[in-house]
């Protein structure tokens, strides 16, 4: 059923004469990113496609758009964004790719403007918190992240990231992302509690926070010490937010193949002295 999905988003358009090669690489593209989660190889093969000598303007047009579903999935909204755009400005002449770029981009016109559900008292237990995502595909992210109400360091509720043992990777992420307007050319501090239930020693767990900038620039990017205690430990980010930022991207990673437990997260401005 998932390989079959797979085939239809990366279905034939009309007039691809010739392209047949470009059309069975750009199935080999949505296949790895759909059905295997891998992103990363999957946007290797989709600007391997784009680059590509005779590519009718169908299959190019699908690949950028396949460029960016990686990148939004990714947690790299800011890149997703420039490549959507590029789509809808340089493919006028493909509307039905153009229409899903353009979707995806009004979607965005009123950025979340701040972070949500820290404390998770939102939520049903057993599915990712709302207000979190985890870079994966809908229908893998409960498997990734739940919330839970039992076992928590707090009353109101936390949430565990974890790593099945078919993942295609031994990482797994819980985040946020939002605008970075009410942020910008300040200093934010971000603090939770984590705790790691490990099943090999080079298990971790890790807090991170980065930063998107207007015109591809580097941000801030920092991600705190590693936690390998089964006991809460208090983790914590200060960090200046840049004054061309755009977005804040703030979460708690699995490294390995244990669990990461979270709770009381906060976020919040540290005033000038």
């Amino acid at each position: 059923m998932v390989m079959a999905v797979a085939l239809a988003l990366a279905g034939a358009s009309s007039g691809l004469g010739g392209a047949d090669t470009g059309e069975m690489h750009l199935e080999a593209a949505v296949h790895r990113e759909i059905v295997l989660g891998d992103l990363k190889g999957a946007m290797e093969q989709y600007r391997a496609v784009l680059a590509q000598s005779g590519k009718s303007r169908a299959i190019a047009a699908r690949a950028l758009f396949g460029i960016g579903q990686c990148q939004e999935k990714s947690g790299r909204r800011n890149e997703a964004r420039t490549t959507y755009t590029r789509l809808v400005n340089e493919y006028s002449d493909q509307p039905e790719t153009v229409a899903r770029a353009r979707a995806q981009l009004a979607g965005w016109e009123d950025p979340l403007p701040g972070p949500r559900n820290l404390k998770f008292e939102q939520g049903v237990p057993g599915k990712v918190p709302p207000g979190w995502f985890v870079p994966a595909l809908p229908k893998d992210a409960d498997y990734l992240a739940e919330l839970r109400r039992k076992g928590c360091r707090s009353e109101s509720g936390c949430a565990v990231v974890l790593v099945p043992a078919n993942a295609p990777s031994a990482f797994g992420n819980l985040m946020q992302s939002f605008s970075a307007a009410a942020y910008a050319g300040k200093t934010v501090r971000l603090r939770a509690w984590l705790r790691l239930e490990s099943s090999d020693p080079g298990d971790r767990a890790q807090m991170w926070l980065s930063v998107d900038r207007a015109n591809r620039q580097k941000g801030s990017n920092i991600v705190d010490r590693p936690v390998l205690s089964a006991e809460w430990t208090r983790c914590e980010i200060v960090s200046p937010i840049e004054r061309d930022a755009t977005f804040i991207n703030f979460g708690v990673s699995s490294v390995g193949r244990g669990r990461v437990w979270v709770d009381g997260v906060s976020f919040e401005v540290i005033p000038k002295q």
